[in-house]
């Protein structure tokens, strides 16, 4: 009988091959972490490109929102079209409208001559900008005076303008078909210097 105990205990007593079998299971973790490791980094990368389209394709569209309201100001102070193309008018610029005279069809619009068309009316593409831009004329009114004039109390007595305000709505493009929209409100100041 005691020579059946000894030999049910003996492999247990018998340690050889337990350290290959702790180095295989460190092993095996080891592997497993740096798979984590290399997925996460994997993972971050995308994250870090695509928050930069994101915030490429939002720069896009606030710089047509700025174009928007220049081409509109520089309308407005000459009183007619802006033509579009490589000019000195309006570089890096192309009128979406289907109609005859584009740049004519988007002075009538930002006048208020025409019924406002709720398409894209100007594609922006200097200098590397991926953006769209439309214009409606909201309103208009008569400003009386100036900040002078009602800092003194006096309002209504220095020069009188007009404000035209307008929704400038843009969209901004970058890769993988990224796309930002902003919504401005403009507003242009007429007879007074600058106006923008």
């Amino acid at each position: 009988m005691k020579k059946f105990i000894r030999s049910l205990r003996s492999p247990l007593d018998n340690e050889q091959g337990s350290v290959i079998v702790a180095a295989i299971f460190v092993l095996v973790m080891v592997t497993i972490l740096g798979i984590t490791a290399t997925n996460t980094s994997t993972l971050e990368m995308q994250i870090a490109a695509n928050d930069q389209f994101v915030k490429m394709a939002f720069y896009n569209a606030d710089s047509a929102v700025s174009g928007a309201a220049k081409l509109i100001s520089h309308a407005v102070n000459r009183s007619g079209k802006v033509d579009s193309g490589s000019g000195e008018d309006a570089p890096g610029i192309t009128y979406l409208s289907t109609a005859t005279d584009p740049a004519e069809d988007f002075y009538r619009q930002i006048a208020g001559y025409d019924v406002y068309v709720s398409t894209q009316d100007i594609d922006f593409t200097p200098g590397g900008i991926n953006a769209r831009a439309d214009a409606r004329r909201v309103r208009q009114e008569h400003v009386a005076g100036g900040g002078a004039e009602f800092a003194t109390g006096s309002e209504g007595v220095g020069p009188s303008a007009i404000a035209i305000y307008y929704d400038v709505n843009t969209d901004g493009f970058s890769n993988r078909q990224t796309t930002r929209n902003l919504t401005a409100a403009y507003r242009k100041m007429v007879g007074i210097p600058g106006g923008l």
